[in-house]
């Protein structure tokens, strides 16, 4: 059964293939993404000097500041602040009314 059906598919397939010759038509995509591309090194230079120098200095200035503040105000960081006294606190800061206040009727 599989030789039954097996020839005819199979000579149909020889016959077409002879009859045109299978030409693939490959579309190359272009992406627009402007300049040349760059790979570990490869490709083209980094940028001018200028720009090299502005980076140098715009991560020296960053990262001064960030290692400064960890030092002078490392609390921040920790979480260890003073807690204030609650017990010297009033209770007109605590916004308690008091003893004699009377809340205005509603009419």
């Amino acid at each position: 059964m599989l030789v039954s059906r097996g020839l005819p598919l199979l000579g149909r397939a020889l016959v077409s293939s002879a009859k045109s010759p299978a030409v693939h038509r490959v579309a190359i995509q272009v992406r627009n993404s402007g300049g040349t591309f760059r790979y570990r090194g490869i490709g083209e230079a980094p940028g001018s000097e200028a720009q090299e120098r502005a980076a140098d200095i715009a991560y020296t200035i960053f990262w001064w500041w960030v290692c400064f503040k960890c030092i002078v105000s490392y609390d921040h960081l920790i979480g260890e602040y003073d807690w204030p006294d609650a017990s010297k606190w009033t209770d007109e800061e605590l916004g308690v009314p008091p003893d004699d206040y009377e809340p205005p009727s509603r009419s």
